[in-house]
């Protein structure tokens, strides 16, 4: 009986750890895939350096290796691979970043 408790009690801690840390990583990891994988030409993203941009194209490799995105900053065309991407944004943000871009621009515009 003794032997039995000491067998389930390191099992338990195991189960418990897998679904406090490790599940929850891998369960983010695969959204994020998922996500990459979606990605298409038009959609506004979010990179890790912290610019919004407008992918222009996908060139994906032959061989095995990373995709490469083209991607517009406003009037600037950057390379980047498409790890770097942290998450695409909806639609309905994109137009609250340009519309509160824009207000701001005017208030430059009309402030001396």
């Amino acid at each position: 009986m003794i032997l039995l408790l000491a067998m389930a009690y390191p099992a338990t801690i195991a189960v418990l750890f897998y679904l406090a840390f490790l599940r929850p990583v891998q369960q983010q990891q695969k959204k994020q895939r998922e996500q990459l994988l979606s990605l298409r030409v038009g959609d506004e993203v979010l990179t890790q350096a912290g610019f919004l941009a407008v992918i222009k194209e996908v060139l994906v490799p032959e061989e095995p290796g990373p995709t490469i995105l083209i991607l517009d900053l406003g009037g600037i065309e950057v390379r980047a691979v498409a790890s770097a991407i942290i998450q695409r944004r909806s639609p309905e943000k994109a137009r609250q970043v340009a519309a509160t871009s824009e207000r701001q621009e005017m208030r430059e515009q009309v402030s001396p």
